[in-house]
């Protein structure tokens, strides 16, 4: 008879295997549909520009893999014990005398690594690899200003200007019907409208440069009364581009987001009543984001706990029906920790308390699950699910 740790290698490759494979399906997806935009951006702007926006798409990988590891590893447990139970392994287990329990710590196991890959990258990839797209996106910003502009939509990268263009020859780059309104001073906003345009980059990456055709700019003030109206034949409109210094909390470690916190909320004798509630919004978002990074990763071991007896019971000899089952769990896991981190978000609850009841509420339905295994009894639910499954692939 076999032995448990000869099981547990045995459960554990079988899982690992499936886990691996839907690991890569989902991150490819995910790299696949972030990377054409960015070829697409590259050949209409330069391959200087491509280089930056591939090495965007690179540091925001740690972000990326937070997302796919919990599927991955609820679908890759859930199709290898499926397996099994289809080829009828789990059963001759049992009537070997082998608990179910036996097949458990593999993937426990499976679960923690994610869990522990998940919770690196959220407390220390994540932050950094936000701050260093924020960096490559403002150089990407001072390479090509005009990258994101687009025909037939608003252009408002840049703070008090929005620009407007009708049509863009893709192979000179020249803008046909140019709508542009700058409004850095609010008592002299200037409207300019142009038949062609063209964007130019400055040489020094200060400035959002345009040379402008055949149009006219109107000067008005705040209350839109008009100053003066301007024709031109030429002319070159330059707007120069405020580097963003601010750091956002998002690309911070743990101890210095409390840090920051500490000064930015420390009271004073003329606070009002409004900076008090500034304060109190400060502290809360804070307090969300610092929970998340360690809520988040457990969403692998939640999936994993549940995915032990979904996998047990057998759900038919399709494999699609584990899958479904488990886009299934995804979704009702990830719909209460949206509902939570809303909760949590109009400050009815510390976040400390709410956010982590998603997994609270998995691991409790899991411990009932696996006693319903152990004592080979089928909850009603699951028997719903089979049948409604069996009535659907049920020629009519």
């Amino acid at each position: 008879m076999l032995g448990p740790s000869i099981i547990a290698r045995y459960v554990f490759r079988e899982i690992t295997v499936s886990f691996l494979f839907c690991f890569a399906v989902f991150l490819l997806t995910g790299l696949i549909a972030g990377f054409l935009p960015l070829v697409q951006k590259g050949m209409e702007t330069g391959l200087e520009l491509t280089l930056i926006l591939l090495q965007l798409l690179i540091f925001t990988l740690p972000t990326t893999l937070v997302t796919v590891l919990p599927p991955s590893v609820l679908i890759g447990i859930l199709l290898g014990l499926g397996r099994m139970a289809v080829d009828n392994e789990i059963s001759a287990l049992k009537s070997s005398g082998i608990s179910v329990l036996h097949l458990l710590p593999p993937v426990l196991a499976l679960g923690l690594i994610g869990t522990g890959l998940s919770l690196v990258s959220t407390l220390y990839l994540v932050p950094k690899g936000v701050s260093e797209a924020k960096e490559l996106s403002q150089q990407a910003l001072t390479t090509r200003p005009d990258a994101g502009i687009e025909e037939r939509t608003f252009f408002d990268r840049f703070a008090d200007l929005i620009v407007y263009v009708e049509e863009i020859d893709s192979s000179t780059g020249t803008m046909s019907r140019v709508f542009i309104r700058e409004s850095s001073d609010p008592d002299d906003i200037r409207t300019i409208v142009a038949k062609q345009g063209k964007a130019y980059p400055d040489p020094e990456g200060k400035a959002f440069v345009v040379h402008l055709r055949d149009g006219t700019i109107v000067r008005s003030d705040r209350r839109g009364d008009t100053i003066a109206t301007i024709s031109f034949p030429s002319f070159v409109f330059r707007y120069p581009i405020q580097r963003q210094e601010s750091v956002s909390f998002e690309e911070l470690p743990i101890e210095e987001i409390r840090r920051r916190v500490k000064e930015i909320t420390r009271p004073s004798p003329d606070d009002t009543e409004e900076k008090l509630a500034y304060y109190g919004r400060v502290r809360n978002m804070a307090d969300i984001l610092i929970t998340q990074r360690f809520t988040h990763p457990l969403a692998c071991l939640a999936l994993a706990l549940i995915a032990f007896p979904l996998g047990v019971i057998t759900m038919g000899t399709s494999r699609l029906n584990n899958v479904t089952l488990g886009l299934l769990v995804i979704f009702l896991y990830y719909t209460l920790t949206l509902a939570t981190e809303r909760f949590a978000r109009s400050e009815l609850a510390p976040p400390e308390l709410v956010l982590p009841l998603p997994f609270v509420l998995f691991a409790l339905v899991s411990a009932y699950l696996i006693r319903c295994a152990i004592m080979e009894r089928v909850p009603s639910a699951i028997r719903l699910f089979r049948s409604l499954l069996l009535r659907m692939r049920r020629p009519a």
